[in-house]
């Protein structure tokens, strides 16, 4: 159970004894300078992965000792980078060749760049964030909370529309922050109406530390999680159908341009009730063109991927939408396991959600148009002709 991980992180931290107790690389003397700066940096984010709010939807209680255990860990991990930087500069500067890495290492950069290149560095969210968007300084106040690989930063737009700066939380992972920007301008190219469904992203910047961060239009709702918190029993099929519509619009627009979302699950479905905005966010594992560039699959979810992608299988917009299946099982009060849905959801909801999420690649659906369309089928079936219906939350 992921509670009972969490429990276990919750009474590692209690033990007290410093950031040793959590940050085993402190104990390995082979470790220093750099090379101990990016195992901290490593470490700091397997654990945020285990205290992510994320990952307890559902759960309130969970998600608020998730919280406390992020900013436990932040404060460990800043005390332990205070010791590197006490340390001599010959003993920062000396020490064994770089440990392999699952991608290689590159230089740190000598100072702030609006031109993201591979650096590599760790550090926690400071109080305050200083960057540079476009050869101008600024800073962020106002910490929103992390995620398993990005710290989130509310910011004033260039424009005055709301923000959000998205910062890595170790540069060992800044490639996946560029990837999410090359991404959202593939999918913003174009007058495509579904980038209404979409992030925008309207800047790239550096930390003065070295790590990458997007800056994102802000997105107003409730993630998927947040909402089944809210809705305990699901949320009501006659809703769940628009926010399956606009999720396989935006996945039928993304399929179209060879790109695939990778990490599909309710966190990642942002829903504002009063106007039934959908918008999928979180592109960082996006795989493009896999066929050509030979990309495979960059996360795995234990509860949302689909089997082909812990195998290592070839991507497919199949393996989206068996996690839109899942996800859409989750929202309706159901398990997205077993597929396992309340009985007030009519048959034909069920029957479409469990084909979407079928175990077998090949028997379950293929193209998120073919499904769109059919959801419009099975709407107009179970509710009639379309009326807009006020979700209250």
């Amino acid at each position: 159970m992921r509670t009972d991980e969490l429990r276990r992180l919750r009474d590692l931290l209690a033990r007290g004894g410093g950031p040793e107790v959590v940050f085993m690389s402190l104990r390995d003397r082979s470790l220093q300078g750099p090379a101990l700066a990016r195992a901290l940096g490593d470490e700091l984010r397997r654990w945020l992965t285990v205290a992510s709010p994320e990952r307890y939807g559902g759960n309130p209680d969970a998600q608020d000792l998730a919280k406390q255990l992020q900013r436990a860990l932040h404060q460990l991990h800043a005390e332990a980078l205070q010791r590197l930087q006490d340390l001599p500069p010959a003993t920062l500067q000396s020490g064994p060749a770089m440990l392999q890495q699952d991608r290689p290492p590159a230089a740190a950069p000598a100072h702030p760049s609006a031109d993201p290149g591979p650096y590599r560095a760790a550090a926690p969210p400071p109080a305050g964030l200083q960057v540079e968007v476009a050869g101008v300084a600024r800073e962020f106040a106002d910490h929103l909370g992390d995620g398993d690989l990005a710290a989130i930063w509310r910011a004033p737009g260039e424009d005055g529309e709301p923000c959000v700066a998205k910062v890595a939380l170790a540069a060992a992972d800044n490639d996946l922050l560029f990837n999410e920007a090359e991404v959202l301008q593939r999918l913003h190219a174009g007058e495509a109406r579904q980038r209404a469904l979409l992030p925008r992203l309207h800047g790239r910047f550096f930390t003065t530390d070295g790590r990458a961060g997007n800056l994102l239009g802000l997105v107003e709702g409730l993630d998927g999680a947040a909402l089944r918190a809210r809705l305990p029993a699901g949320v009501p099929p006659e809703h769940i159908v628009w926010i399956a519509r606009r999720t396989l619009s935006a996945l039928g627009h993304a399929h179209s341009l060879g790109i695939l979302h990778g990490n599909i699950e309710p966190a990642h479905l942002i829903v504002r009730p009063r106007d039934h905005r959908v918008v999928l966010v979180d592109w960082c594992y996006a795989i493009v063109e896999p066929a050509r560039t030979g990309q495979g699959f960059r996360a795995v979810h234990d509860e949302y991927s689909a089997p082909e992608v812990a195998q290592r299988g070839p991507p497919t917009p199949a393996a989206d939408l068996l996690s839109v299946g899942r996800t859409l099982a989750f929202l309706l009060g159901g398990d997205p396991q077993s597929l396992d849905l309340p009985a007030h959801v009519p048959g034909p909801i069920q029957r479409f959600v469990r084909y979407l999420a079928r175990p077998s690649r090949l028997q379950r659906a293929q193209d998120a148009w073919d499904m769109y369309a059919e959801l419009e089928r099975i709407r107009e079936a179970v509710y009639g002709p379309h009326v807009f219906r006020e979700f209250f939350i």
